[in-house]
């Protein structure tokens, strides 16, 4: 990142940062905006799948575009739709985060204990085994995630984790 070495360098290196977030603000689109039409819904394509069977919906959950997916979901996206290898949403969300994505998803009626066609896991044994972001596991549970559930093989999401932060949220 350049940094600049004099003060008039650094007020000009500030308005030029403070006009490139201003930008970068007036991109995303407002809660208030216009839902899509038939044609951005066409273009989305929520349930349209890439050559390895995932969904449209998922890749947009895991690359964590908010937007995106909120568009999509108005589009009609199913939230419960599994990739080619048995994913659903909401497990994506679980991996790869944020604990947002997460509330999005089950405020818009993802299964919070859906299980995937890998070893029967849960969004929350997902997010045990990433080990990546206690607010995820913590927001599972409070949405009604059961800890208690375990996967084919006999594994609970705490038996998954070696985060201590994550382990004392499923205990």
């Amino acid at each position: 990142m350049f940094m600049p070495d004099n003060r008039k360098s650094i007020v000009a290196w500030f308005g030029s940062v403070a006009l490139l977030m201003m930008s970068v603000v007036a991109l995303v689109p407002s809660a208030t905006a216009a839902p899509p039409s038939a044609a951005e819904c066409k273009k989305l394509n929520p349930a349209g799948r890439d050559t390895g069977g995932d969904t449209n919906f998922s890749i947009a959950v895991r690359d964590q575009k908010m937007d995106v997916v909120q568009a999509m979901i108005a589009c009609g996206a199913d939230v419960n739709l599994k990739t080619q290898e048995g994913w659903a949403p909401l497990h994506t969300a679980a991996y790869y985060g944020p604990a947002a994505m997460i509330d999005l998803l089950v405020s818009k009626g993802a299964k919070i204990n859906a299980r995937g066609d890998y070893d029967g896991w849960t969004p929350l044994h997902m997010a045990a085994s990433a080990d990546k972001d206690p607010a995820v596991v913590r927001v599972l549970l409070k949405a009604g995630a059961d800890k208690a559930l375990k996967s084919t093989s006999g594994k609970t999401a705490f038996d998954m984790s070696s985060e201590p932060q994550i382990q004392a949220l499923l205990k």
